[in-house]
């Protein structure tokens, strides 16, 4: 039982995390056509965090079903 919830609340968070990518890259093709480069760099930067977040969550154990301790 518990396990289920870990897994509903990581897949929570990766569908936040995942829309936080979109949304960011969406912002860096806008900041990448106006040629402003710092608005780029940030929103690319924080796109990329998201996705490695998103990875981190999809290898984890509790995400896998290997965590039985609960």
């Amino acid at each position: 039982m518990l396990t289920g919830i870990k897994k509903a609340i990581i897949e929570f968070r990766i569908s936040l995390l995942h829309a936080k990518y979109h949304r960011n890259m969406k912002q860096a093709e806008l900041a990448s056509f106006n040629k402003d480069l710092g608005s780029f760099k940030r929103h690319i930067y924080t796109a990329e965090d998201a996705w490695r977040k998103i990875v981190i969550l999809i290898n984890s154990k509790s995400y896998k079903g290997e965590d039985t301790n609960g």
